[in-house]
Order: structure tokens, then C-alpha cells, then sequence
């Protein structure tokens, strides 16, 4: 009867969590703003372009999926299965986050309270201690808001907690099984799989697992052949993993191998110290004491097994935030393998003290105290808009609301006007960069519509660089006062040029702010600037220059080529394939004829003597030439005419610093017709 009744418990907890998650998901997405950006965004694009991809071009669609894994740092693979959900009948967005909540999440809460109670514990069959294990996980902020943000990341965590689980089943240093150990080595390499920054966690489960399994299937008549089987039988996991990352990863580990992320991600690095409070703020202050609790009582417990995981535990946390810090500081999705540990220690101790209640009647009044607690901490950091007391402040986690902004009307209205604005051909640059505004939640507003009318401009200084193309753009929108998310030291990219015309300085004396301005959050207020002219190099010389003050670096790179020239032009494009743009790291300048009038290139050369105009379409058969006419006032035309995968090189010293023009004509066909033009000394 008592089985039979604890059974039926565990399959009632396990459908009320389930119910749980998904209610608790649908109440948030339904409380947000349709304002979604960046990462918010990105994951969620994915899902909804893979949706597609599988229900209309199946083998395609696993051709790419393949493509992704291979060569992308964030690959399609995490979205895939959840690709399920886009057929209920329900928004977008709300099908994409049940679908992580419901495929990732329950089963990270199902396998912590099953690895924690099958074999950390001592009692099995407690009724408390499965609820405390299993309540724990579901209630916790730090799984949950990245999970509602719209990151798949904690997908990781399933086949984290199925490694752990799989070395739980049998004695590894009894004798060398090869089968085990390859799926062992499958399960470990599958978070990297998922998610490239899991890497830094599978190098430190590498170390500890073989440990763990030592301890707990301990032998002293038999140490040192157990701990060469434990070595040769993770040495075959470990190349199961590596084998597996090179068969279908091989161009993303290469650039791993010769990338220094350190430096890329410098922006987003701070110092030890905030490292740790941003891992403890997003998992709540109130859960610190519980955390070491646990290790005192996993030090001074008699119980091998418990002390053994709890120490694994923690050489997992403090060796993995080691590695991942060396690199960045952690974000919020970044956070959940540390939290996963943590949470494991702080349930040991909650679990401990349950133990100690003498009489049932006192262990249920812990458990729904203890349940009320954490409601409360879940809907203070997750719903509740009023801001923090102090008190509340040093307890709970951050707070993660669903992602609402105030005067939204607003927002509609901006990117109403967009609309209007960009009509058929125009183009669009967004110079703000955070939670009031950017270029993607215009986009979100607009339902894609602005997606090949907006520019993308660069957002951090290290990482992007200055960006010419978007200073092309027919319109800017700026915030006053200008918007970042890393502080004005690391997004000069933004401040520089909105500070320009918003003061109609040097590049800023080509624009004119037209119609009304536009209250945002956080009583920031938007502009739309319309480009009336084209740069003069006088005004790139003096912009640039404020650049330089802060990376003389920079000079080197766009003072040569075809970067300042490019700056001053203005393009018509060509009706249907008609293109013109640079290439932001090679300065190249790739443009198109268009199919029924040409693309016209208007510039003011400076210190560029000569052009390399090459077709770059080698895929055509026929027998077609593009043309090329260089015309300029009181001076005499040129003509020149490159041959299908052939080029030519332009003597341009005559168009010298005045204004010059370029028709870029199809003479056939205009199919193939794509051209590379570059500077040459």
C-alpha cells in the first residue's frame, strides 16, 4: 500500500510541476510588450525559420541544420526538436518558449530530483524529500529567466545531469566497457554540441567524473587497477567527444583553436569579484547560507556517497567559473551550469534539516513553508514591477520582468513612421543600443518587415569596429540622450556619430531632423534624421578623427583602400538585382547592375590611383559583359567592359578628389553580374 501510494505521489508532483511550468510560462509571455531584441530575439528567429525549413524542405533543412553545427558559434541544433510546437495554435512566441520550457526545463527538474533522491540520499521513498528535490529546480529564478528570455542554453543542462546520471549506474573502474564509455563520451560532447560555451564545463566534468565514480564504487583491495581502468575508459570518452566535435564541428573548433575570445569579449569582462555577485544575483543572495550549510554538513557527514557528490559539486563550480571568467563575465544563460551545482549543495541542506523534523506533521509545515517562500521569491524577481526594498534587494535574485517599456504607443507610432518612410527602397540605420531602443526591436514592432530595410550598426567598439555601410543609410534614428548597454567606453560606435548630429557637427551637417520627436522609455526621446547630402571628406577626416583619439589603430585601417572614398558616395541602386556595399573587413566594395537600369556610384576618390574591377560570377556559360562608365564634369569618359569572371584595372588618377560617377550597366543579361571593385597602390 505504501509503495502504491508513494508512487501515485510522485506521478500527481510530477503532472502538478508540469502544469506549473507551462501555466507559469504562459502567464509571462502574455504580460510582454512585442518589443523582443537581440538575444531575446535571436533563438527565436531560429525556431520559427527551422519551423519552415522542416515542414516544407525536410532534406534541405537537415543539410543546413548540418552546415550550422559545422561551421556556426550558435548553431540551429538547440531549436530543432522544439520546432514540434509551431503547430499549435498559438502565437508565435508563446509556441517557442513552451517549447524549451516544456523539452528542456521539466526534464532538468525531472533528472535533478531523480539523480538527487536515487542516490544522494538516504531515504528513497521519502515523500519530503522528492517534493523539497523536485520544487527546488522548478522554482528556481536562475533556470527561469533565461529560459523566458528565449535561451535555449538550458538544454545543456539535460545532458549534463544524464552524464551524471549514466556514471551513477555502474562501477567504470570495475573493467573497461567500451559501449558505455562511447555514449558516456556522446553525452559529454553533446552540450558543446548544443551550445559552444559549454565547453569550459565538459573540460571540467573530464576531471571530476572519473574522481566521482572512483569514490563511490571505492575499493581498497583493488585502487590502483580500478584507477588504470577509470583512466583508460574516460581516455576513450574523452576521444569520443573530440572525435565527434572534428567529424561534425570541425570548422568551428579550428576557429576556436585560433581565435582568443578574451579579447573579442573584452567588453563584457569585469573583474572577479563582480563575476561572483552577478552569479549569486541571479541565483538570490537568501540561497548562500543554504549553499555553504551544505558543505559544512557534507564535510562533517559519515556518509561517503553524499560527501563525495557534494564535493563534486563544488570543484565544478569553483573550476568552471574559473575557466568561463577567464574569457567573460557570465551572463544570465551563461550562469545555469554554476547554478545547476549550487542548487544541488543548498537542496542537500534543505533536505538535511527536513530530515531532522522529528514528526511527520513538522516536516509538512517546513515543506509548505518552504514552498511559499519560493512562490514569493518567483513572483517578487519575476512579476512584481515594484522596485526592490533594501532588504529584498540583498536577498532576492535580480529582477527579470516580462519585457514591457513605457509609453509603447510610441514605439507603434516610430515604427509606423519607419514604414512609411522606407517604403519599396529606402534604408534605415537605428543608432541606440539597449532596452529603450535598437535596430532589432523596431524590427520585432514591425513584423519583420523592416528586415532589407535596416542597416545594422555597429554596437561595440572591439568587437564591431566602425561600420561604413550604415552611414549610407537614407535615415538615422537617434535617442537623446544616446542609449548603451556597456557604458560609453565600450560603444563609442553609438555615442560618437548620435553626439554629431545631434550637435550638427562634421558628418552631422548632412542630415535634417524631420517630423516630431518620439517619448521612449526612461524619459529618453528619438529623432528621425533624414541624409539630405553626401559626406564631404573634410567632415570624415574630423569624425574619424574622434575615433583615433581612442584607438589610433583604427587609422591604419580606414585612412587606406577604399573605406573614407566610400563614405562620401551616394548609390542608386539598379531596379531588382541592383546593389552597392562594402565589405567591412576587406574594404572591398561589391555592387550589381540592376536588370532594366544600372547602379550608379557617385563618390569623391582620394588617394586611390587605381581600381581592380572584377567579376566575381564564374557560374555562367554565356558569353556577357558588364559595363562600366566613369563620367565626371569637364572631363572625358571612360569606358570599360569586364568579361564574365575576368576583371580589369582602372587608372583613376584623373577623378582624383572631384566628384565622379560610376554607371554600372548590364549588357545581356544582368544574372551575372555581380562585381568586386578595390582599391590598388
Amino acid at each position: 500500500m505504501k509503495q502504491s501510494f508513494f508512487s501515485f505521489y510522485k506521478v500527481i508532483l510530477i503532472l502538478l510541476v508540469i502544469l506549473f511550468v507551462i501555466g507559469h510560462t504562459v502567464y509571462f509571455v502574455t504580460s510582454e510588450h512585442n518589443i523582443y531584441y537581440w538575444d531575446y530575439d535571436g533563438y527565436w528567429r531560429f525556431w520559427e525559420d527551422m519551423s519552415v525549413r522542416i515542414a516544407h524542405q525536410p532534406y534541405k533543412a537537415f543539410k543546413f541544420i548540418l552546415g550550422s553545427i559545422n561551421c556556426n558559434d550558435y548553431n540551429v541544433l538547440p531549436v530543432v526538436i522544439p520546432t514540434v510546437f509551431s503547430l499549435l495554435p498559438l502565437s508565435s512566441r508563446l509556441s517557442y518558449i513552451l517549447s524549451i520550457s516544456t523539452f528542456y526545463y521539466i526534464p532538468v527538474i525531472l533528472l535533478f530530483s531523480y539523480i538527487f533522491c536515487n542516490f544522494i540520499i538516504k531515504d528513497q521513498r521519502s515523500i519530503g524529500n522528492w517534493t523539497i528535490a523536485t520544487i527546488l529546480p522548478a522554482t528556481f529564478v536562475a533556470f527561469w529567466v533565461p529560459t523566458l528570455a528565449g535561451y535555449p542554453d538550458i538544454c545543456g543542462l539535460v545532458f549534463i545531469l544524464l552524464a551524471v546520471l549514466y556514471q551513477f549506474k555502474f562501477d567504470i573502474g570495475d573493467k573497461v566497457q567500451i559501449k558505455k564509455m562511447i555514449v558516456l563520451g556522446i553525452l559529454l560532447w553533446s552540450p558543446f554540441l548544443l551550445r559552444r560555451w559549454y565547453a569550459y564545463t565538459v573540460v571540467s566534468l573530464y576531471f571530476s567524473l572519473p574522481i566521482l565514480n572512483y569514490l563511490l564504487f571505492f575499493d581498497k583491495t583493488r585502487m590502483w587497477p580500478k584507477l588504470r581502468t577509470i583512466c583508460i575508459a574516460f581516455f576513450i570518452s574523452g576521444i569520443t567527444s573530440c572525435i565527434f566535435a572534428f567529424i561534425f564541428q570541425h570548422e568551428l573548433v579550428h576557429r576556436i583553436m585560433n581565435t582568443n575570445y578574451s579579447d573579442i569579449y573584452a567588453a563584457y569582462q569585469s573583474g572577479m569579484s563582480q563575476s561572483i555577485a552577478s552569479l549569486f544575483n541571479s541565483c538570490g543572495y537568501y540561497i548562500l547560507p543554504f549553499f555553504l550549510f551544505g558543505i559544512v554538513v557534507a564535510l562533517l557527514t559519515k556518509n561517503n556517497k553524499q560527501k563525495v557528490f557534494i564535493i563534486f559539486c563544488l570543484f565544478n563550480l569553483i573550476f568552471t567559473f574559473f575557466l568561463f571568467t577567464r574569457t567573460q563575465s557570465p551572463g544570465e544563460q551563461h550562469n545555469l551550469p554554476f547554478a545547476l551545482w549550487i542548487l544541488f549543495i543548498a537542496c542537500y541542506a534543505v533536505t538535511w534539516l527536513n530530515s531532522r523534523l522529528s514528526r511527520p506533521i513538522f516536516s509538512t509545515i517546513f515543506i509548505i513553508c518552504m514552498i511559499c517562500a519560493l512562490g514569493y521569491v518567483d513572483q517578487k524577481s519575476l512579476f512584481d514591477r515594484n522596485s526592490y526594498t533594501e532588504l529584498q534587494a540583498a536577498f532576492l535574485p535580480s529582477k527579470h520582468l516580462p519585457l514591457r517599456v513605457d509609453n509603447y504607443s510610441n514605439y507603434l507610432q516610430l515604427t509606423k513612421d519607419i514604414e512609411q518612410l522606407a517604403g519599396n527602397s529606402k534604408t534605415i540605420t537605428i543608432l541606440s543600443s539597449n532596452h529603450v531602443l535598437n535596430d532589432e526591436m523596431i524590427n520585432t514592432i514591425s513584423g519583420q518587415k523592416l528586415s532589407n530595410h535596416i542597416i545594422f550598426a555597429s554596437q561595440v567598439d572591439l568587437r564591431d569596429k566602425f561600420r561604413i555601410n550604415p552611414f549610407l543609410s537614407d535615415y538615422i534614428i537617434v535617442v537623446d540622450p544616446p542609449q548603451t548597454h556597456l557604458g560609453e567606453q565600450n560603444q563609442r560606435v553609438i555615442t560618437i556619430p548620435v553626439n554629431n548630429l545631434l550637435q550638427k557637427i562634421n558628418i552631422g551637417k548632412a542630415y535634417e531632423k524631420i517630423g516630431h520627436s518620439y517619448q521612449l522609455d526612461g524619459n529618453a526621446t528619438a529623432w528621425i534624421y533624414k541624409k539630405d547630402r553626401s559626406f564631404t571628406h573634410d567632415e570624415i577626416f574630423d569624425f574619424l578623427n574622434q575615433y583615433y583619439q581612442y584607438y589610433p589603430q583604427w587609422k591604419s585601417i580606414y585612412n587606406q583602400g577604399l573605406y573614407t572614398s566610400f563614405l562620401t558616395a551616394h548609390i542608386t541602386k539598379g531596379d531588382v538585382y541592383g546593389g552597392g556595399n562594402i565589405d567591412e573587413l576587406t574594404g572591398d566594395i561589391f555592387t550589381h547592375p540592376g536588370d532594366n537600369t544600372p547602379t550608379i556610384i557617385e563618390w569623391v576618390l582620394k588617394d586611390v590611383p587605381k581600381l581592380k574591377i572584377q567579376s566575381t560570377n564564374n557560374e555562367c556559360n554565356q558569353q556577357d559583359t558588364i559595363k562600366i562608365l566613369i563620367l565626371a564634369d569637364g572631363l572625358a569618359s571612360k569606358e570599360v567592359s569586364i568579361p564574365h569572371g575576368g576583371d580589369v584595372v582602372v587608372d583613376m588618377m584623373p577623378w582624383q578628389n572631384i566628384l565622379s560617377k560610376m554607371v554600372i550597366e548590364k549588357n545581356k543579361s544582368s544574372g551575372c553580374d555581380a562585381l568586386t571593385i578595390s582599391a590598388v597602390k
